[in-house]
């Protein structure tokens, strides 16, 4: 179905990260054209005036099943949180319990403008896919491996993630499978050189936590004489395929290490606060040395939302607070880490509104208390809420429209929620 957006005042992201008041057309899923007036016929037309345009965001780090872990646990230190409550819970986890978190999930990344995520999750995998393609939503999807933590055999561990991928990959261009290994404190040697090299001939991303916490780091000194980034790289794991999550505490070294391989690095900014990570992850000098950095709440267990307009807002206030400095990371860069630089990431053509890009594209409603006056466009992600949110298209598919899912029942899927929930915990 072709659509015509018109007279939206649009955030580009192209290439002169121009915003301009028009049109955009989209065809067979993809943006043919953007203008301040297209004439012709579309079988769709969406009147956006008085609203914003911009690409859907990228959510570069995801746990969507633990939608369901949402207020559970709280209160609680990170160690005694993941061994007392969240572990114990996961090995409880069945099908429903993976569907109805990665519906939830989906449903609250779309009412808050986001259009695409990379998840990594532990169990039940097929049912996070099946979430994917049956909402619209676009993702990368990994299977969360670690034998270490497990204490499986890292060729029973690796059968996982090369499972998901045989099955999945190419399914849909909505659909991006990944290699997943958890973590290098969690994963042996042997389990992460078998991921890389299966992605590296599968042409698929790796997507792995590392250096989230300060124990992290001080248990890699001594266990392996590197710290976990420069241990990555000693195995040849750091290249433009890859996508760490984290990476708060690192030296400037290993920073640099990031940008000359290409990396990318997702920075959870909500989700280290309240884990109280300690670590403040140094994006200038990542940027400096040219690493490729996304944004991403991480689980809500950790976060309690999949609010990317939150984590931008995050995301800039903690890098003006960690340099004493509000110019060290513009706004311009924190809108490019949610969009172009996320899609860059997990490989879709998508993150801005241009000819030959895929029509990911959010609107919102300008006319709202909480953004007016209008001074400045890019600044509007410090006010922006998902109330003002109204319409979300993936792949030009109107998925919210007018403020209403087009396909998905948010009742029913908030209701099973919450009945999975309560089964899951108990508590």
């Amino acid at each position: 179905m072709d659509t015509l957006i018109r007279d939206a005042l649009i955030i580009t992201q192209n290439r002169n990260r121009e915003i301009i008041r028009g049109d955009i057309l989209i065809e067979d899923g993809k943006i043919s054209k953007v203008a301040k007036s297209i004439h012709g016929g579309a079988e769709e037309r969406i009147d956006a005036s008085g609203k914003l345009a911009f690409p859907g965001l990228v959510n570069a780090h995801t746990h969507i099943p633990m939608s369901l872990f949402r207020g559970y646990a709280e209160g609680m230190r990170l160690h005694d949180w993941l061994e007392k409550k969240i572990w114990p819970a996961e090995r409880r986890l069945k099908p429903a319990h993976v569907r109805a978190g990665s519906l939830l999930g989906i449903l609250e990344m779309v009412r808050s403008g986001t259009t695409c995520f990379n998840e990594m999750y532990i169990a039940h995998m097929d049912e996070v896919c099946g979430a994917v393609l049956g909402s619209g939503m676009r993702a990368s999807v990994g299977f969360g491996m670690f034998d270490l933590a497990r204490k499986t055999s890292p060729e029973e561990e690796f059968k996982n993630g090369k499972s998901l991928a045989e099955k999945w990959s190419g399914k849909s261009p909505l659909l991006n499978i990944s290699m997943a290994p958890h973590a290098p404190y969690t994963c042996s040697e042997e389990l992460l050189l078998l991921a890389k090299e299966y992605a590296r001939r599968n042409c698929l991303r790796l997507h792995i936590h590392v250096s989230e916490t300060r124990k992290e780091v001080f248990d890699s000194l001594q266990q392996k004489g590197k710290r976990p980034i420069e241990y990555l790289h000693s195995l040849g794991m750091l290249d433009s395929e890859t996508v760490l999550a984290h990476g708060s505490w690192v030296t400037k070294r290993e920073s640099v290490l990031v940008g000359k391989s290409g990396a990318s690095l997702s920075h959870n900014p909500v989700a280290n606060l309240k884990l109280a990570t300690g670590g403040i992850c140094p994006l200038r000098e990542y940027l400096e040395a040219g690493a490729n950095i996304c944004l991403g709440t991480d689980g809500t267990a950790s976060n309690n939302s999949h609010n990317m307009l939150e984590t931008m807002k995050f995301a800039q206030l903690l890098q003006s607070h960690l340099y004493w400095d509000p110019l060290r990371i513009s706004i311009q860069q924190v809108w490019d880490a949610a969009t172009i630089n996320g899609a860059k990431a997990l490989g879709f053509n998508s993150g801005s509104i241009g000819p030959g890009k895929e029509a990911d594209i959010v609107l919102a409603d300008l006319r709202s208390c909480n953004l007016a006056p209008l001074h400045g466009p890019p600044s509007l992600f410090f006010s922006l809420h998902p109330g003002n949110i109204t319409d979300v298209l993936i792949a030009g598919n109107p998925v919210l429209s007018e403020g209403k899912f087009t396909s998905l029942d948010e009742g029913k899927i908030i209701e099973e929620a919450q009945r999975q929930a309560e089964g899951l915990v108990g508590d």
